[in-house]
């Protein structure tokens, strides 16, 4: 297992506004909404969580999306990247959004089925600012279809000289089998709850499961689809302090305290 240390910082740096993405000719007179409430991010030891916030509407789609920009990391470098690559994730997004529902509009007049406008939400939760710089970024698209589709991504950022997204197979000391561990918890709960026991198919966790930590548990994601049907919605483990701590890597540790 490498240490924090040895880590290359690569993420994410740019300062380009959001709007930059929308052309004229895929966003034409954009109606004007009402700008978003400022999102509240606790502020620790230097570290800042502003906003950067996009709202468009038009016959074709709706854009409401609030990204966080993050200041005060110790690696620079990687700060810079990080607040790029959020960026840029937005605005691909956006972009998709914009030549999708134009293409939609168009097959929808000639073929004669209504239009259902398409739309991207993106919104952030900050978990924890401090020596663990930790949030998620939820990203939700409608195509049209019966429903849409949510996606979370969970970040969870060593606040070190040299920065680093902790995965969850980097939080464990090298020898231990967490997954075997996590994997007989999450199996406990399941089978604990006869409705979940009937409709998840779970197996084992990923070294790059996704997860965050919250009121001291350990709580392992999953996203839609990857162990039930859609109806189940992101299914989520909270995992006891007692089951875990004692398996952490001691520089983990030191970041959680």
């Amino acid at each position: 297992m490498k240490s924090f240390k040895s880590m290359a910082a690569s993420l994410l740096g740019s300062a380009v506004l959001l709007s930059a993405v929308v052309s004229p000719a895929m966003a034409a007179a954009p109606v004007p909404v009402k700008p978003a409430a400022p999102v509240s991010s606790p502020q620790v030891k230097g570290v800042v969580i502003t906003s950067k916030t996009i709202q468009q509407k038009t016959a074709e789609y709706e854009a409401n999306i609030t990204i966080p920009v993050i200041s005060g990391l110790n690696d620079k470098a990687y700060e810079a990247k990080l607040n790029a690559d959020l960026l840029k994730q937005a605005q691909d997004a956006l972009k998709e959004r914009q030549i999708m529902s134009k293409q939609d509009a168009i097959d929808a007049k000639k073929y004669g089925y209504p239009m259902r406008p398409h739309a991207v939400d993106i919104s952030y939760k900050v978990h924890s600012v401090g020596k663990l710089v930790a949030f998620s970024v939820q990203t939700y698209l409608y195509t049209g279809g019966a429903h849409g589709m949510t996606d979370v991504t969970y970040y969870n950022i060593a606040n070190l000289d040299k920065a680093q997204n902790l995965q969850l197979a980097d939080l464990f000391q090298p020898g231990i089998n967490y997954r075997y561990v996590l994997n007989n918890l999450i199996k406990q709960q399941i089978q604990a709850d006869p409705e979940k026991a009937e409709i998840y198919n779970f197996e084992t966790v990923a070294d790059n499961q996704p997860y965050s930590f919250e009121n001291g548990n350990l709580v392992i994601h999953f996203t839609q689809y990857e162990i039930a049907a859609y109806a189940a919605g992101m299914p989520a483990f909270a995992i006891p302090p007692h089951s875990y701590l004692n398996l952490l890597r001691s520089d983990v540790k030191a970041l959680l305290q």
